[in-house]
């Protein structure tokens, strides 16, 4: 949500013109690729108008009208070629499935042989960052890091959450 017309340090400036203020926001955001769902509204405050601009996460970053830009704390600042990169890599099927999942309990089954079959176990763990390269679970108090390469995504319907599956035979050995 944008507060225009409303100062960081709370003192109400309000908009000299409101509708042309809404027609270039209009145009600003409709050029926004892909595309965003938006919506603004004026309201009074303190016998001022103010507008207020929502803008719906969609999940399809990164969005651009120009330069890429990314939050840090209640500030948008651009995004460097890394922050970019990650960006690009959170569309891709895999590394966006487990991001969702960030901070959250999953199912972890991790392949071990015994015999002539795999045995998948089940364990619960914590998703931790998730990077273009590689993911980190907390598995029984114990940080553990995996590459995406190893990792199946699944759903666990008994526990209704997302299911991931590390097998070390894709592995360099």
């Amino acid at each position: 949500m944008i507060l225009v017309g409303e100062e960081n340090d709370g003192k109400v400036s309000g908009v000299a013109n409101p509708d042309e203020f809404q027609k270039k926001v209009r145009k600003e955001l409709e050029a926004i690729y892909p595309s965003i769902v938006w919506r603004q509204a004026l309201y009074e405050l303190e016998n001022r108008t103010c507008i207020r601009i929502e803008i719906e996460y969609s999940g399809d970053t990164p969005h651009f009208g120009d330069a890429a830009w990314v939050r840090r704390g209640s500030e948008s600042v651009e995004a460097t070629s890394e922050q970019l990169d990650l960006l690009v890599s959170l569309r891709s099927g895999k590394l966006r499935a487990l991001s969702e999942w960030e901070g959250k309990t999953i199912s972890l089954s991790i392949h071990s042989v015994s015999g002539v079959t795999p045995n998948w176990g089940l364990w619960e763990a914590v998703l931790e960052p998730v990077t273009q390269h590689y993911c980190t679970f907390i598995l029984a108090g114990q940080r553990r890091s995996e590459p995406l390469d190893w990792l199946t995504i699944s759903w666990d319907h008994i526990n209704g959450r997302l299911r991931v599956f590390v097998d070390y035979k894709y592995s360099v050995r």
